[in-house]
C-alpha cells in the first residue's frame, strides 16, 4: 500500500501520541508501586486495518504479594475482589487496601475515616483481634478467653472490575460497565497481620519505557525526515 507524505505525517504523528499515552501509564504505575492493592494498568495497542495504531487500557488483576506488618488490624485480600467502605456522607466505595485501623469510636475504618462495611465496632479494651480467612472478626477480653464475635468484613466481586471508577485515597465507585456487584460466601481470602503490594512489575515496566524511548526517537526521526524533504521540495520550485 503506498502513501503520500501526508498519510505517513498523520500516522507517525498518530503513533507518537500512543508511545506517550503508554509513558503515561506506565508512570502512572510507578508512582503507586507502593500503594496497598493497587493494581498495574497498560495501554494495549491495536493496529487498525490501515496500518495506524491506537489502544485500550487494560487493568492488571492479578494478587499483589503479601507483606507482613504484624499489625492485627491489617489485612489483605489473597483473591479476587473488593472491600466495601462506606464514606462519611453514605456513600459506598470499593478497596483492596487493607491497612485498617479503628477510630475514636471504635469503628474498624481506613486510613481516610470510611467506614468498613457497614460498621464494625471492636472493643478497645480487648486484649486480643483474630480476623479469620472468611472476614469474620473476633475479640478476646483475655488472650485465652472465648471468643466473642463481633462482625465480619465482607468481600464483593464485580462482573467487570476493569470499569470501576478510581475516585483518588485508593477507593473506587461501581459504573453502569462494571457489572453486577455479588457478595462473596464461604470464601477464604482474607489474611491477618499483613497488606497486599502493588502488583507493579518494575522490571518489566523499565524495559517497556526503554521500547517506548526508542520508538519515540525512530518517529522523531521520521518526522525530521519529511521535514526536510519538505524543505528540498520547495527549494526546488524556486
Amino acid at each position: 500500500m503506498a502513501y503520500n507524505l501526508q498519510g505517513i505525517i498523520r500516522k507517525a504523528t498518530t503513533n507518537m501520541s500512543v508511545e506517550f499515552d503508554k509513558l503515561a501509564y506506565i508512570t502512572q504505575n510507578f508512582a503507586n508501586v507502593n500503594t496497598n492493592g493497587y493494581k498495574s494498568v497498560r495501554f494495549e495497542e491495536i493496529i487498525d486495518a490501515d496500518g495506524s495504531v491506537h489502544g485500550v487500557e487494560r487493568v492488571d488483576m492479578k494478587t499483589g504479594d503479601y507483606l507482613i506488618t504484624n499489625n492485627p488490624l491489617d489485612i489483605a485480600l489473597q483473591g479476587a475482589g473488593y472491600i466495601p467502605v462506606t464514606t462519611p456522607n453514605g456513600e459506598i466505595r470499593y478497596t483492596r487496601d487493607g491497612s485498617f485501623m479503628k477510630n475514636k469510636d471504635g469503628f474498624l475504618v481506613t486510613k481516610t475515616g470510611d467506614l468498613v462495611g457497614s460498621g464494625i465496632k471492636i472493643d478497645g479494651t480487648c486484649e486480643k483481634i483474630e480476623i479469620r480467612t472468611n472476614g469474620d472478626i473476633y475479640t478476646y477480653k483475655r488472650v485465652f478467653d472465648e471468643p466473642e464475635y463481633v462482625g465480619t468484613i465482607p468481600v464483593v466481586q464485580f462482573e467487570n472490575p476493569e470499569a470501576l471508577k478510581d475516585v483518588g485515597a485508593n477507593e473506587f465507585v461501581a459504573t453502569e460497565n462494571s457489572g453486577k456487584m455479588k457478595l462473596v460466601e464461604d470464601h477464604n481470602y482474607i489474611k491477618q497481620y499483613g497488606i497486599e503490594r502493588a502488583n507493579v512489575d518494575v522490571i518489566s515496566d523499565i524495559y517497556t519505557v526503554s521500547r517506548i524511548n526508542a520508538s519515540i526517537l525512530a518517529s522523531n526521526s521520521l518526522m525530521k525526515a519529511i521535514n526536510t524533504m519538505y524543505d528540498e521540495a520547495i527549494n526546488l520550485t524556486q
